[in-house]
């Protein structure tokens, strides 16, 4: 188990494993299924964990205290402009402007985890 984490190519396979599986339950359950719900809203956590073996193996440290952080002021910056633009804050579609942009957010840097992982081979 301890190589898919910090294998590469074990965290991909993980990865496609995880969404093959949300898909199946996903077609399982489709009455049931939030309609708004999509596989790649499961991937950040195992996207922060995988970008934590990838960089610790790259340079000795881990990017994920600073992802965090930026995820974090991201939320408050994108509150203050919800309230801005709208003036008033619907959670509903806040969490999910965050969460989907926090699933960008989480690709772009395990991709560029991966590419600095790539380059030191």
């Amino acid at each position: 188990m301890h190589d898919l984490f910090t294998n590469w190519l074990g965290q991909i396979s993980l990865i496609a494993a995880v969404s093959v599986i949300i898909f199946g339950l996903k077609r399982l359950l489709r009455r049931f299924w939030p309609a708004h719900l999509l596989i790649i809203d499961f991937w950040p956590p195992f996207l922060i964990v995988f970008t934590h073996f990838l960089t610790l193996q790259a340079t000795d440290s881990s990017i994920v205290p600073y992802e965090v952080i930026s995820l974090m002021i991201m939320g408050i910056g994108l509150t203050l402009l919800t309230v801005i633009q709208q003036g008033e804050i619907l959670f509903g579609r806040f969490f999910k402007l965050y969460w989907r942009v926090t699933d960008l957010l989480t690709i772009v840097i395990y991709l560029l985890a991966l590419g600095s992982f790539l380059l030191t081979i």
